[in-house]
């Protein structure tokens, strides 16, 4: 008995000291996993600084909880049936964290943003290139770290320590956004920017007052060179520059496309992009630029005035030499309905947005705005449809292909299945301002049924001083007419089309870009709503559907759900 007492007591004391062990890695841990948060934080907001002191402080924390899981003690613990999980399972979270401190967070303290941030006009090659080991570096590490993590079994944890290693696992699946794209830009941006000789781009800004398949009037133009970090202004074009109206398109038109839109699609500059595949948009537009004989490009980059406004919330307010301050909040208002009342020349209007997009470029190129700031800005132009890319160079269609901003919806539905909404002002105005869009969706089985629902938000006092150029010379001021064109699924077919429950009148049906496409007009007159009623017919099950949508000039409400 007494030899049993013994064993007893020296076991409940071992027991308490491995407890005490395991105390101090999970506390050393914690403190780990928030100096961790603020590395990531600090090299957002360019703090080199505040980077650097918490991936030391990071560095010690995990290297004290390595050291708390040695010696036979813990060894003891890790071998008790049931409960040594969690000691291994602490083991192994010790042990990738201080692996981090070497191979991901303290290199990535030394990470500038300031790399992707010009001075007087030109950007840092240098800097950039030499960011591309770094990341890559970092990027492996991170990888490496989750696939450990992933490989604990946490069904016989205690919920402490399942939590621990869930929270470590999300601290580092959120810096996987941060340094993927940063490892990707990096990449090919020293190429981008004419360190391989000069590189001209097209900026293309559309206006979303007018609507169309992928956003609005291409009216106004610019043409950037990039010359080994360089970045100067070439050319401005508006859409007076253009011979529009010849009898015959300007090139031979994609018979499909011809069948929803019209020949109009290459015989006016503001109708080539309501062909919903920005490729093929872009296609008409090079026939444009070749016939008149412009400044030839290598890249067409597309904004509307809304993804302008995400890109002062960076800059910060521009003044225009018109006296305006153009910020982040009425941009959108200034730039697509209020020039419109002030300026009743075409030509004076242009002026206005070549100023404008003047101004917003001289504070990007500048420097006059936070790198992280401006990255989210046009991640989310980019997710909304808003900013819209195309290049000739196949390590940059590489990266956007898959992307939201290569204007290109899927070719199968293998991974989602996509169906279109796109807008089409026929009003022959800047009516789609008072617009707004809101889009349901169910699924069941292999149906897919949505409502599309527009209403209109002008009084009748607003249309009673509404300028010509906004009402349009065709309709009645405050009338707006407006064609949705809805393309199925790959593969689809369309069962039904009916506009606030009555059958819709087609204007025209057929397949484009390998999916059923039909047209309809919706007519508002004042203050008014309209529902567009569909339904596709899919021959396999549907995979979770996304809804490729004209962005308007407001948030375009989206509620999907399955079951009908």
């Amino acid at each position: 008995m007494v030899v049993l007492l013994l064993l007893v007591g020296g076991g409940a004391i071992v027991a308490k000291q491995v407890y005490d062990q395991a105390m101090g890695v999970r506390h050393h841990l914690e403190s780990a996993i928030a100096d961790a948060g603020e590395v990531k934080s600090s090299i957002l907001t360019g703090d080199a600084e505040s980077a650097s002191s918490a991936s030391v402080r990071f560095a010690d924390e995990t290297q004290a909880a390595v050291s708390g899981t040695q010696g036979w003690r813990w060894k003891l613990a890790e071998a008790v049936p049931f409960a040594g999980n969690n000691f291994s399972a602490l083991r192994t979270v010790a042990a990738v964290s201080h692996e981090l401190s070497t191979e991901i967070v303290t290199p990535a303290s030394s990470i500038s943003f300031n790399a992707f941030r010009p001075s007087n006009g030109r950007m840092d090659l240098a800097a950039m290139s030499g960011l591309s080991p770094l990341l890559d570096q970092v990027a492996s590490g991170l990888d490496s770290a989750l696939d450990t993590l992933a490989s604990v079994d946490r069904t016989a944890l205690l919920p402490a320590v399942a939590e621990g290693v869930s929270r470590l696992e999300t601290e580092l699946t959120a810096l996987k956004p941060v340094v993927s794209p940063l490892r990707d830009i990096a990449s090919v941006l020293p190429a981008a920017l004419g360190a391989d000789g000069p590189r001209d781009y097209l900026l293309m800004f559309q206006g979303t007052s007018e609507a169309r398949s992928l956003g609005g009037n291409a009216a106004v133009f610019m043409v950037l060179r990039a010359d080994q970090g360089a970045l100067t202004i070439v050319e401005h074009i508006t859409s007076q520059d253009f011979r529009n109206g010849p009898p015959e398109p300007i090139l031979d038109l994609d018979p499909q496309a011809e069948a929803i839109f019209g020949d109009k699609i290459g015989r006016f500059t503001a109708d080539f992009t309501m062909v919903p595949d920005y490729p093929d948009a872009v296609e008409i537009l090079k026939a444009w630029w070749a016939r008149e004989g412009f400044h030839p490009f290598d890249a067409v980059l597309s904004l509307d005035p809304v993804a302008l406004s995400y890109v002062l919330t960076a800059t910060g307010p521009v003044t225009l030499p018109t006296g305006d301050v153009l910020n982040s909040d009425n941009a959108a208002a200034l730039l697509l309905n209020e020039v419109y009342f002030r300026y009743e020349d075409p030509l004076a209007q242009n002026v206005f947005f070549t100023a404008a997009a003047d101004s917003v470029f001289d504070a990007v190129i500048g420097g006059n705005f936070a790198p992280a700031g401006l990255m989210s800005s046009l991640t989310k132009a980019a997710d909304e449809g808003r900013l819209l890319y195309l290049s000739d160079s196949p390590a940059e269609m590489k990266l956007i292909e898959p992307l939201r901003a290569s204007g290109v919806m899927p070719a199968d539905s293998a991974e989602q299945t996509t169906i279109g909404v796109f807008v089409n002002d026929n009003t022959g105005s800047k009516m789609s301002y008072y617009l707004d869009m809101g889009i349901a969706t169910c699924v069941a089985d292999r149906t897919i049924q949505g409502e599309v629902t527009l209403a209109s938000s002008v009084t009748e006092e607003e249309a009673a001083r509404l300028p010509r150029y906004i009402a349009g010379p065709y309709f009645t001021p405050g009338d707006i007419s407006t064609y949705v064109v809805l393309y199925g699924p790959v593969g689809s077919q369309i069962s039904d089309v009916a506009i606030d429950g009555a059958p819709a009148r087609v204007l025209s049906a057929g397949e484009h870009l390998g999916r059923p496409a039909v047209k309809v007009e919706v007519g508002h007159h004042l203050v008014s709503s309209h529902t567009l009623s569909f339904a596709f017919e899919t021959t396999v099950t549907v995979a979770p559907l996304q809804v490729w949508h004209t962005p308007m000039t407001r948030e375009t409400t989206i509620d999907s759900v399955d079951g009908c």
